[in-house]
C-alpha cells in the first residue's frame, strides 16, 4: 500500500498538482523517521521470512520496542528511567524469552 501512496505522490508531484514546499531543514526528522519505519518494517518481514513458522518468537522480541523507546528517552531527552520502567522491561524480557522456548 505504501508503494501505491508514493506512485500517487510522485505523479501529483510530476504533474505538478502537488506543489512541494520549500526545502528546509524541517522536513528531515519526517523523512528519517519515515525512512527508519520502512527499514523497521522490512527487518521484521526477513525475520518472519527466516523464522521457520515459528512466528511467536519473532513476534514477541518485536514487542520490546516500547522499552528501547524509554531508555533512548532517557539517554537523549533526559526523561527518568524508573524503577517501574526497568522492572517492566525485564518483565518483557523475560515474557519474550519464554515464547522462543
Amino acid at each position: 500500500m505504501g508503494v501505491i501512496v508514493a506512485i500517487i505522490v510522485a505523479g501529483g508531484v510530476a504533474n505538478q498538482r502537488l506543489p512541494l514546499q520549500e526545502w528546509n531543514t524541517g522536513l528531515l526528522f519526517p523523512l528519517g523517521a519515515a525512512l527508519a519505519t520502512m527499514v523497521a518494517m522490512l527487518f521484521l518481514t526477513l525475520a518472519l521470512g527466516a523464522s521457520d513458522g515459528n512466528t511467536t518468537s519473532v513476534i514477541a522480541l518485536s514487542a520490546i520496542y516500547p522499552g528501547i523507546t524509554a531508555i533512548l528517552a532517557s539517554m537523549f531527552l533526559d526523561e527518568p528511567f524508573t524503577l517501574a520502567k526497568a522492572s517492566g522491561l525485564c518483565l518483557a524480557a523475560g515474557a519474550a524469552f519464554l515464547f522462543t522456548r
